[in-house]
């Protein structure tokens, strides 16, 4: 009975170390998939920094985004069971939409046309954007954004792929090498980092601006305490002299030595 257990207890070991030996023998092989991924976010991350041409990019990002929600809410190009409101709601959720293109006038036009007519309204109201804060606060604006959604996204990424990491060892039992699962599940979720950057820069471009602050004031309070200590190291008192322990005739509450008497 003893051999038995001692058996049972040895054919478990051996299978727990060999499940471990797998995981550190596979080790590099899980690192380089984030590893591709992060020399990718980190050569957008430099174009950014270097100055690259942004505008061309978000309204790139604009562009397709639009068609999205085209292809969402109108079935297909013939026009047949469409959701204007439904298309109405989640443009206006990126940039305003005008009185005129209402889901009566929408109803109007083809499939194409919808596009069309949506992507010349962005485009239009991204150069207005672009007049009304200047072309330099601008190229700043679209490297901000850039760069604050792919840095956010990104450490919730690698957060996703560490807890992905640790389930894949779960995947053998249904005959899966670990590192292929971890591979195919990894490619997905970039997939869906990419497709949330660009959902998040266009849904923020339209909303924000630059203030630029000018240099801060003195308080008042403190330009009126300068002003008065100026006033009580001129304050004399004619008559009796005054000691220097005694009550400072100010009537600040200090000895004399302490206060208008320095």
């Amino acid at each position: 009975e003893n051999k038995l257990v001692n058996r049972s207890i040895e054919s478990a070991q051996v299978r727990v170390e060999g499940y471990h030996f797998d995981m550190r023998k596979h080790l590099v092989d899980y690192d380089d998939v984030v590893n591709t991924q992060r020399e990718l976010i980190y050569d957008e991350r430099r174009k950014i920094l270097s100055g690259a041409d942004l505008k061309a990019n978000i309204l790139s990002m604009v562009k397709e985004e639009l068609q999205d929600i085209v292809a969402t809410h109108i079935a297909d190009e013939r026009g047949a069971d469409r959701n204007l409101e439904g298309l109405i709601a989640d443009v206006s959720a990126i940039f305003p939409l005008p009185p005129e293109l209402n889901a009566s006038a929408l109803s109007q036009l083809e499939y194409k046309q919808i596009e069309g007519k949506l992507i010349e309204q962005a485009e239009a109201l991204y150069e207005q954007h672009e007049a009304e804060m200047g072309a330099n606060n601008m190229r700043i604006l679209e490297r901000l954004i850039m760069l604050r959604t792919i840095d956010n996204l990104w450490r919730e990424h690698l957060t996703r792929m560490e807890n992905m990491r640790q389930e894949a060892g779960w995947q053998s039992l249904r005959q899966i090498r670990p590192v292929d699962a971890y591979k195919s599940e990894g490619y997905k979720q970039f997939q869906v980092l990419l497709s949330t950057i660009q959902h998040d820069v266009v849904h923020t471009i339209y909303h924000v601006g630059i203030v630029r602050k000018g240099a801060p004031q003195r308080a008042p309070a403190m330009a009126q305490a300068e002003a008065g200590g100026s006033r009580k190291k001129r304050l004399r008192v004619k008559g009796k002299k005054i000691g220097r322990n005694d009550p400072c005739p100010c009537g600040s509450g200090k000895k004399y030595k302490y206060c208008c008497g320095r």
